[in-house]
């Protein structure tokens, strides 16, 4: 007999909380062991910033996998504005170049898996209607954990030094999108 419990979690416009922000932020701030996250959008807020730089500044294995190209170019420059703070905090950054990644999961431990429609973006927190399963199951996780790992094959890692290299053009796009941050 296996045990599974599955929370379910939803955000919109039509409520003052932000359920899911609110249980990723909670689920990265306990782990003890990692945080793998896949995502096509990395627009976070604070809360989910803080999340996961002080996990990954408390010695936790974090790691971030986005796509090389999403589907917008200025969501790109706004997620690229992003992962300075990210790469000083030791989170390691993955680009998948296999395609367009639209993966939206967790995995944490092997024991919590998030998944579901909501990016780690503010629209996702508070503006769409999304709806995410929080699994805590050991089994789901480290399915998740393994398909991950197999998907780093077809990455890139992000390097700090090559970041803080590039072109002075494509820092100021980065920094003029991010103004946008809270509609993209």
């Amino acid at each position: 007999l296996e045990f599974r419990r599955v929370l379910f979690r939803s955000s919109g416009p039509d409520t003052d909380w932000e359920s899911i922000m609110q249980g990723m932020a909670t689920a990265i701030m306990s782990t003890r062991d990692y945080v793998y996250m896949h995502t096509p959008y990395f627009v976070p807020n604070d809360v989910i910033i803080n999340a996961i730089t002080v996990a990954s500044l408390s010695g936790i294995d974090v790691r971030l996998m986005i796509p090389v190209r999403s589907d917008s170019r200025l969501s790109d420059a706004c997620t690229f504005s992003y992962l300075g703070e990210m790469l000083e905090a030791d989170v390691k950054v993955y680009q998948y170049t296999r395609g367009f990644l639209h993966s939206k999961a967790i995995v944490i431990d092997d024991f919590i898996s998030i998944v579901g429609s909501a990016n780690l973006d503010e629209r996702s927190f508070n503006q769409n209607f999304e709806a995410n399963a929080f699994i805590y199951d050991k089994k789901t996780s480290t399915t998740l954990k393994e398909l991950f790992l197999n998907d780093i094959h077809n990455c890139r890692q992000l390097r700090i030094e090559d970041w803080d290299n590039r072109k002075r053009s494509q820092k100021i796009k980065e920094s003029f999108a991010r103004l946008f941050s809270p509609i993209i």
